[in-house]
């Protein structure tokens, strides 16, 4: 039973991923309303880890969908996201499973949707190890993400699907379907709003220089044999001292 449920559970949180994914390919309804008045970003901290902050004036707006790609400089952990749920993090929904170890020359981009209660959000977010270059450090940037505003919820329209097919087809456009909570159903409708003021944020990070190889590739070799010489030494010794007791 208990497995059976789980596997429900995952599968509603596969489709539900699958279903505001696809849909950004398609023809999104986007209100021309002044929305959004400002927008402002930063990313604090020093070091691989960063605190993305968010700030959004929307006006009487109770709650956003944002979109954020990742790109494959940087990288949500999802679990402690989640974890930090009671620290004031919100609830996040990524497009599959993010590989946290990844350098940032092996990873792909990832779509992260988030649902803003409020209109300051803070996420930590991290950097992913950069190839060599010919340069000590490198500035990568976080694009800003693409803002969503509740137009069908339940209290709005009790019946979700009906509100949402009624908007699309008066406006001619598709309504972006997305969790309306913390969990990934139901599936509120949201419409894209124009954002004044969105700029990307960067961060400069080390990277290692090419330069540096041979010397980091001569090392490891060296420390390499030095351990496996050490081992063998003291497997040698061990025998000899269980062979002078034997004696």
């Amino acid at each position: 039973m208990l497995f059976l449920t789980i596997s429900s559970l995952l599968m509603t949180l596969t489709s539900s991923r699958d279903t505001w994914t696809a849909q950004l390919s398609q023809n999104l309804c986007l209100t021309r309303d002044s929305h959004v008045m400002a927008a402002s970003r930063t990313l604090a901290n020093s070091g691989f880890h960063k605190d993305l902050t968010t700030n959004l004036e929307l006006g009487t707006i109770p709650s956003v969908f944002l979109i954020e790609n990742t790109t494959s400089n940087f990288y949500m952990d999802i679990d402690q996201i989640k974890e930090g749920l009671f620290l004031g993090y919100p609830p996040v929904f990524p497009d599959g499973t993010i590989d946290v170890e990844q350098p940032a020359d092996d990873s792909p981009w990832h779509l992260v949707g988030v649902l803003c209660q409020t209109h300051h959000v803070t996420l930590p977010v991290h950097h992913r190890y950069q190839p060599a270059g010919n340069e000590p450090y490198r500035s990568v940037c976080l694009p800003f993400p693409r803002v969503f505003i509740p137009a069908v919820t339940p209290d709005s329209h009790p019946n979700l699907e009906a509100g949402i097919v009624s908007i699309e087809t008066e406006g001619g456009c598709r309504v972006l379907r997305a969790p309306c909570g913390v969990k990934s159903q139901p599936e509120c409708g949201y419409v894209e709003v124009e954002v004044s003021g969105k700029t990307e944020v960067c961060s400069t990070i080390p990277a290692g220089l090419i330069g540096d190889l041979p010397v980091v590739y001569i090392s490891t070799i060296l420390v390499i044999v030095l351990g496996v010489a050490a081992i063998i030494y003291t497997m040698f010794c061990r025998n000899q001292n269980i062979g002078k007791k034997s004696d």
